[in-house]
């Protein structure tokens, strides 16, 4: 039982990286697009997110392999970034540099 558990931890990497390069919290959603659901949503936050300055369009592509659970998951998100503008709430959103992709979006 410990060389089995020896050999997974020299199999197993030492860090891993995150699935994200950037993170930011306590941001508000200036804008949404909706023209593009319910393939995508688009949204705006007020900071910069990575190197994607506060205002662009950072997308969110739904979560899944199934067509249709991804689709479902991209109304799922596009009705909290729309109870977020309206309300004033803040969210947290981690994202990718590369095509401004949000990866993980938080309700504050």
């Amino acid at each position: 039982m410990i060389a089995l558990l020896a050999a997974l931890a020299f199999a197993l990497p030492a860090s891993t990286q995150p699935a994200y390069d950037w993170q930011i919290s306590s941001v508000h959603i200036t804008a949404i697009e909706a023209t593009y659901m319910p393939t995508a949503v688009l949204f705006a936050v007020d900071a910069n997110a990575g190197s994607c300055g506060a205002g662009t369009w950072l997308k969110w592509n739904g979560i899944d392999a199934d067509q249709a659970t991804a689709q479902a998951n991209n109304k799922a998100v596009y009705a909290l970034l729309l109870a977020s503008k309206l309300s004033g709430a803040t969210v947290k959103v981690f994202g990718s540099n590369s095509g401004c992709l949000a990866k993980f979006i938080y309700s504050a």
